[in-house]
């Protein structure tokens, strides 16, 4: 079964995948591909070299990123995994087109902002004022991302403004009502 992660920029996909892995999901990562790639290339790892190397990738291949892990997971021969995160329609279009299922995650975004400092990668030093800049760029649509309309294809959200122990409920409610009967071809 492949699940599709999309969500808000600090909304909690990491915490999901988290506990998605610990229910027998393998993990295949967007951003970790992209740091891979920076890396290599000598480049330095910030969310602008993110986004930069994602819209290159895109500007490729409309299924981008998706297209890519998913290459990996078949060659790794992986069921019941993870792709985290999509932030882009073609991506997410390609999900479901193999037959994949997308899974939104939200918060308040002052949540989601003090959730991101606290997490500290290097994607997440930045004051209100640049994440609300990068929640411009990356979840309305200008640039190489559009968020808020991948999450509009989701099959189903879930709300992260609680606990930990709440949001667990929620993915396992998804996964008692969305029963996860697709496999990989």
């Amino acid at each position: 079964m492949l699940l599709g992660i999309t969500g808000t920029l600090g909304a909690g996909k990491g915490t999901v995948v988290e506990y998605l892995k610990q229910k027998g999901f393998r993990h295949y990562s967007c951003s970790g591909y992209l740091k891979e790639v920076i890396l290599a290339r000598g480049g330095t790892v910030d969310r602008d070299a993110y986004s930069k190397l994602a819209g290159e990738i895109r500007g490729k291949d409309p299924a981008g990123l998706s297209r890519i892990l998913y290459e990996r997971i078949l060659a790794d021969g992986a069921s019941d995994v993870i792709m985290e995160a999509l932030h882009d329609v073609g991506e997410a279009a390609f999900v479901k087109n193999i037959g994949g299922v997308l899974l939104g995650v939200d918060a308040d975004i002052h949540v989601r902002y003090e959730r991101s400092i606290a997490r500290g990668s290097e994607k997440d030093h930045i004051t209100f004022e640049d994440f609300t800049r990068y929640i411009a760029r990356e979840e309305q649509g200008s640039g190489h991302h559009n968020i808020r309309a991948v999450m509009e294809m989701t099959d189903y959200t879930v709300t992260n403004n609680g606990s930990v122990a709440e949001l667990h409920q929620q993915i396992d409610q998804f996964l008692a009502t969305f029963p996860i009967t697709k496999i990989l071809a």
